[in-house]
């Protein structure tokens, strides 16, 4: 028996793990969510549903997210990954049982108190709280710094562009509802299976079979209509009708472990070349770009003067401008504006804050007019250990073999201006997972996104196909077309329907000549990212509330019955 429980386990977290990038058998998700459903049913307490869900999702992060610790063997990596990478999966595969724990929790609750009354009710009522509960804790868990919403149950249906175009108006988190709404329903048909009978205790006719296929079937295929109703295919594929920009976007392929160690007058003359051959296309591009963290020193400081002119003359020259991921150095002059966790300079005290930033270089700009942003959503442990303002000693708590510790948290969305015509935003890396901070990017006025990322961490690891993918959710959300330009790839773009064009080859120097629409609409969910999840986080209290007034009452009345 236990090898069979453990097997199942095994078999639930797989077939999660085949649904997500790069394998993409994005129907797995749902029996996947049934065997768990099966095993919070088949639990007796906290601990067993803990226990089994626990084991279940660890399988999971096993496969899915195992090119965290993957990554710490290829040549010249940091060996913490490896230990990084285990924790992150024993951790977080404990997080992530949670909607199931509260699942257990409120089932437990009405069930117990319609277990006299009405059974089939209390049953019914029970098991489709399971969706709102689950998204609410996705939502939840995304907002705090402490947070890896990787593994968003909608982050498995990227590929699947005729089922998701309906997120213009939920967003990713409309889709995790559905998977399991569906799955519910999937879990009744599969207790029949099993035992011939429903959790309601009642014999199954093939009728209700039939029913039950029924509703799945309208279910699984409800979005679908809507894409068909409103022919984003047609409005979206390939679209330009409001105008478009020509990108030249820079695939170096830099060794990230390297890099920081390397001659930085080679990266930089390197650089030049292929800004250069960038430029050799025909038309000439509106724009250029470089991937996240490109140099590996704090280019705008005087101190690099001889270098960021070397790239400004090639700027100048080509008469292009050039997007550029940097480390940001920034002194504060007053001293209140710095915050309690900033660093101070040991010779002069004053104090400053370094950043992961872009800035937009443009011909016959000066260098203080140039435009910056600072990355606001940091990688925990590596670009910032989370509420380090608050705990000093976190700060220093984790120092890399490479120069991307500690970075500060930069202060608002920026949105580019190009050649005083164009506006563009540029998420950087890990913000393409956060769907409600991408979306204000748009809200803002942005008419079409960049990404620069360096996925050169994890090479042909599972990671980086599945990073590249899920931007075509943030496109589909707020129907914009984005421009991706990776350090060893995957490098590309992706129009608002959500179909991928010219993508890149991994750990090979390339680069992409394409245009990118311009789009001025903006969709409901750009314009309320919060209000579908917030709606389902009301719901999930006044679930969660009636549980515990159920639980209370359900004591009250045997109390009763006792001394009566």
């Amino acid at each position: 028996m236990k090898l069979k429980r453990t097997l199942l386990y095994i078999l639930s977290g797989l077939c999660l793990a085949f649904a997500f990038p790069p394998i993409n058998i994005y129907t797995l998700y749902f029996p996947g969510i049934v065997l768990l459903i099966h095993f919070i049913h088949s639990s007796e307490n906290f601990k067993q549903a803990f226990t089994k869900s626990y084991f279940a999702l660890l399988s999971f992060e096993l496969v899915t997210v195992s090119w965290i610790s993957l990554s710490g063997l290829r040549e010249g990596a940091d060996k913490f990954m490896i230990l990084g990478g285990f924790f992150e999966m024993v951790i977080h595969s404990a997080l992530l049982t949670l909607p199931l724990i509260i699942y257990f929790y409120t089932r437990k609750s009405i069930t117990g108190y319609f277990k006299t009354k009405n059974p089939a009710l209390g049953n019914i009522i029970s098991l489709f709280t399971l969706p709102f509960i689950w998204v609410t804790v996705e939502y939840l868990y995304a907002l705090p710094e402490v947070s890896f919403p990787w593994l968003t149950a909608g982050n498995a249906f990227s590929s699947a562009l005729h089922k998701i175009q309906f997120i213009e108006i939920t967003g990713v988190y409309g889709i995790s509802f559905w998977i399991m709404t569906i799955s519910c329903f999937v879990y009744i048909i599969f207790e029949k299976s099993i035992n011939h009978k429903d959790s309601f205790g009642k014999l199954i006719r093939r009728k209700d079979v039939i029913v039950l296929l029924a509703v799945v079937f309208v279910l699984y295929f409800i979005p679908d209509l809507y894409t068909i109703i409103t022919s984003p295919a047609k409005k979206y594929t390939n679209y330009v009708s409001e105008g478009k920009v020509k990108v030249n976007i820079i695939q170096p392929n830099v060794n990230p472990w390297k890099k920081w160690g390397a001659k930085q007058i080679d990266l930089v003359n390197d650089y030049i070349d292929l800004i250069k051959l960038s430029d050799t296309a025909n038309p000439k591009p509106d724009l250029m770009i470089l991937p996240e963290t490109a140099v590996p020193f704090y280019l705008l400081d005087s101190y690099y003067s001889d270098k960021y002119d070397l790239i400004k003359s090639a700027v100048e020259e080509t008469k292009t401008p050039l997007l550029i991921g940097i480390p940001d150095q920034v002194y504060y002059n007053d001293s209140i504006k710095a915050k309690s966790d900033s660093k101070e300079n040991k010779g002069s005290g004053k104090k400053y804050d370094t950043f992961n930033s872009a800035v937009l270089i443009q011909p016959g700009e000066e260098k203080v007019s140039h435009q910056k942003y600072a990355k606001m959503r940091l990688v925990i442990a590596s670009e910032r250990m989370p509420y380090q303002e608050r705990i000093a000693i976190l700060r220093d708590l984790i120092r890399w073999s490479v120069g991307i510790s500690s970075f500060q948290i930069g202060w608002d969305t920026t949105i580019f201006k190009l050649k005083d015509k164009y506006k563009f935003c540029t998420a950087i890396c890990y913000e393409t997972v956060y769907p409600e901070f991408f979306a204000a990017f748009s809200e803002k006025g942005s008419t079409f996104n960049v990404i620069i990322t360096n996925d050169g961490w994890w090479g042909k690891l599972f990671g980086t196909y599945q990073h590249n993918q899920f931007a075509i959710l943030r496109a589909i959300e707020n129907r914009r077309w984005i421009a991706r330009c990776a350090n060893t790839g995957i490098s590309g773009t992706i129009d608002p329907y959500g179909n991928m064009y010219n993508q890149s080859p991994i750990n090979e120097k390339f680069i992409i000549s394409d245009y990118v629409g311009i789009n001025t609409e903006v969709t409901f969910y750009t314009r309320h990212p919060y209000l579908f999840p917030n709606i389902l986080l009301l719901i999930s209290c006044v679930i969660i509330l009636g549980a515990v007034v159920l639980r209370i009452a359900k004591k009250r009345e045997d109390w009763v019955s006792s001394g009566s």
